[in-house]
């Protein structure tokens, strides 16, 4: 089999930015030799990521994803265009809503002062595309044409994509950042506009995982997946959501589920392997918002929460199931409750007590083995405190079921690393009251 190339555009200037950028452009392995053939297309947000290695070492490697899904047969050749992020103007590019740090007391990683949304669609619709189109074998219409990203990158997939279905028939988003959580307040703050109606989208991929803190909450991109079933997309067929229990937020994640919007939009049709109910078994009578997982597991390695399952409640006085998963618990007890999918049943046990607190006490005590003169934080997903130079604490009080995956790091940029430099990752779930002890032994 020929290899792929990845061709560089350097310094691709924009007039309605007025600023200029790289985009990496992936070439399938069959495109030198077979010069009738037209490609569809992928565009791809923070496109200095998904080929090459991220600030933190890590990288989406879609290339030798989708090398491997093509020699695998699972899906066709396509092109993959990445468009180079701006660094400190990406908040603003990625964003279409203001959020002042000031009022909001909002980190300035996360600010949005300046949104230039709308600019940032115009320059990939006007600039970046018909460029693409002119220099390379693309198929053009939208019905071959998608957009991805991930947390900003999958807020302004989101925007633009609904806005512009005549331009992008698939959307992959990927961890989308909606709503800024102030994880002291948990004051929340949206950055979403909701859609009012159905549009031409041929696929749409919404997915979120368990261990993204405060940044990425599961409620809110699981109601928004459900606004667009509501909208009138088909389930399944039109939109995908897909509830990792097992990712946080970072580029690794993404390449480790890349491989499900790529054969969604791009593969063969897939057949139902398995299904399993996922989350929690005892839930508080006072619950207002909790539910469980049904993932259902596709032959070519897919995976889809579903959002409109078929459920049964062995005692339906102690509990019941909505569509989509959530529980609404009656009185207390245990029960089993039974999801099944084109024949193929999970079952869980249910436990309903009197009481569980849907907010929980957590702290977070980091120790340093180097004194730390210079450090005012250190960052554990949340922020911690300055207690003296060895020391850095602080106190929070969480909704229940947040997962935080992170890596220790202090304000100037350096993370916790073991004895061979290599990152060290840390992940906790919050089901009850919890102090966490990490001690660091280097910083690099």
């Amino acid at each position: 089999m020929s290899e792929h190339s990845i061709v560089e555009i350097s310094n691709f200037k924009s007039i309605h930015l007025q600023n200029e950028r790289n985009l990496y452009v992936y070439l399938p392995p069959s495109y030198e030799q077979a010069q009738n053939t037209t490609y569809p297309v992928l565009y791809m947000h923070d496109g200095q990521n998904i080929f090459h290695p991220a600030f933190n070492g890590q990288s989406w490697n879609v290339h030798h994803v989708v090398n491997r899904l093509v020699e695998q047969g699972k899906m066709q050749e396509i092109i993959i265009v990445g468009i180079e992020n701006m660094k400190e103007e990406r908040a603003n590019e990625y964003s279409f809503h203001t959020l002042n740090e000031d009022s909001l007391q909002v980190p300035p990683a996360l600010a949005c002062i300046q949104p230039k949304g709308e600019l940032y669609e115009k320059f990939i619709i006007d600039e970046v595309k018909p460029f693409i189109d002119e220099q390379f074998r693309t198929k053009k219409e939208a019905k071959y044409t998608a957009l991805m990203g991930s947390s900003r990158g999958g807020a302004i997939t989101y925007h633009i994509g609904l806005k512009r279905p005549d331009v992008f028939s698939m959307l992959a988003i990927l961890s989308p950042y909606f709503y800024y959580v102030n994880p002291h307040t948990l004051q929340e703050f949206s950055q979403v506009n909701v859609l009012a109606q159905k549009a031409n989208h041929k696929k749409i991929w919404i997915d979120v995982g368990q261990y993204e803190g405060l940044l990425i909450r599961i409620g809110h991109v699981k109601d928004i997946a459900n606004k667009l079933l509501a909208c009138g997309y088909q389930h399944g067929k039109e939109v995908a959501y897909y509830q990792d229990d097992a990712a946080s937020h970072t580029e690794a994640d993404w390449e480790a589920r890349v491989h499900m919007p790529l054969l969604y939009f791009f593969g063969k049709e897939m057949k139902l392997a398995a299904v399993e109910l996922k989350g929690r078994s005892s839930f508080g009578l006072n619950e207002k918002v909790c539910s469980l997982n049904a993932v259902k597991t596709f032959s070519n390695g897919v995976k889809v929460t579903d959002l409109q399952g078929e459920y049964q409640v062995g005692n339906e006085r102690i509990v019941s199931i909505a569509k989509d998963g959530t529980i609404i618990p009656k009185s207390v007890g245990k029960t089993v409750v039974q999801f099944q999918s084109e024949g193929i049943v999970s079952s869980k046990e249910i436990e309903i007590v009197d009481y569980l607190s849907d907010r929980v006490p957590v702290s977070i005590q980091v120790n340093s083995k180097d004194a730390l003169l210079d450090a005012l934080r250190v960052y554990a997903d949340l922020p911690l405190k300055k207690v003296d130079s060895h020391h850095f604490y602080n106190q929070f009080i969480l909704p229940i079921d947040t997962g935080l995956g992170f890596r220790l790091y202090l304000d100037d940029g350096k993370g916790e690393v073991d004895d061979y430099g290599a990152p060290i990752h840390h992940r906790i779930m919050i089901t009850h009251p919890l102090h966490k002890k990490f001690t660091v032994k280097r910083w690099l």
